[in-house]
């Protein structure tokens, strides 16, 4: 009988260890899943950044001058680009070029 009682809780035990340790697994693996979410959603969020700044910036390089507000909003945009979602400088010469341009005094 003592060797019954042994025998069953053992198994118990190796059942409840068995659980704990599925259990720490799969909280792992989901927070797995949900980091590598967040990267992919924070990269595609760099990207689309990164795009509207370049084309932003192209814009008035090419008209070569911009108004006060648009510079402002540039640098708002570019600032959350590279201190916000770890933005890697693909920016920062179009933006020095931003800073060069003459500001349109006809727009506000």
């Amino acid at each position: 009988m003592e060797i019954w009682i042994s025998v069953i809780g053992g198994s118990c035990g190796a059942a409840v260890v068995t659980g704990i340790f599925g259990l720490i697994r799969l909280l792992i693996h989901r927070k797995d899943e949900r980091s590598g979410k967040e990267d992919h959603q924070n990269k595609a969020l760099r990207y689309l950044m990164l795009y509207i700044i370049q084309e932003r910036a192209k814009q008035h390089i090419m008209e070569g001058k911009i108004s006060l507000e648009d510079r402002r909003s540039l640098h708002h945009w570019h600032d959350l680009y590279h201190e916000g979602l770890g933005g890697n400088g693909d920016a920062d010469a179009l933006m020095e070029q931003v800073d060069r341009l003459d500001l349109d005094t006809g727009h506000f």
